[in-house]
């Protein structure tokens, strides 16, 4: 299989190279979105605290959307490097994550802004479903292309982002002011493998 990769196809360290340049972009685009209010006068403590008071949803958002990315970067510094060569079908899937990756600020500060309402919070839920399904899609190639089994707890971590990303969906109807923190129900995956892992035991 390896062989079959070189022959036309793409050097993994390269595509390392590429990801690792967009997620450091990406990522530090996220913090455009901590801007202070245009013309906001400042005079005294009050006000201060109080225009930084304002910017508590774009913090949640901001700081929601960079663990998203470093978890997604983890996950993806993690996979296997035993062939130089990748397939083209690795290399698009790896572009295609990247894409939805770069969205991400997009989305962040449109939920930033509108997180009241819908449509904004359902398209960053579905620009953080796309990403994570094309990583995963990734993932699967590669371990594919090196004949070992694919990575291990992707499923489970997987499944959850998209159960909270779905879960902030449906708030987004009934309780928007709640949306974004179904996120922080990820936070819980660690102990879910462990609960799967004692189990399996």
């Amino acid at each position: 299989m390896a062989k079959e990769a070189k022959i036309g196809g793409v050097p993994k360290q390269r595509l390392d190279a590429l990801t690792d340049g967009v997620f450091a972009f990406a990522m530090t685009l996220l913090v455009i979105n901590l801007d202070l209010p245009a013309g906001a006068e400042v005079a005294g403590t009050d006000q201060l605290l109080s225009v930084l008071s304002n910017l508590q949803d774009n913090l949640l958002v901001y700081v929601i959307s960079f663990v998203v990315l470093g978890a997604r970067w983890i996950r993806n510094a993690r996979g296997h490097a035993v062939d130089v060569w990748c397939s083209y079908g690795y290399a698009w899937a790896v572009v295609t994550h990247l894409f939805f990756v770069t969205l991400i600020p997009f989305s962040t500060k449109l939920v930033g802004l509108y997180g009241n309402l819908w449509p904004a919070v359902c398209l960053y839920a579905a620009n953080t479903i796309l990403a994570a399904l094309s990583s995963r899609r990734a993932a699967d190639l590669l371990a594919a292309q090196e004949d070992v089994p694919g990575p291990r707890g992707g499923k489970l971590d997987l499944m959850v982002l998209i159960a909270t990303a779905l879960l902030s969906c449906v708030l987004a109807f009934v309780a928007p002011h709640l949306s974004m923190y179904a996120y922080l129900l990820n936070a819980a995956t660690p102990l879910l493998h462990r609960l799967l892992s004692h189990d399996d035991a």
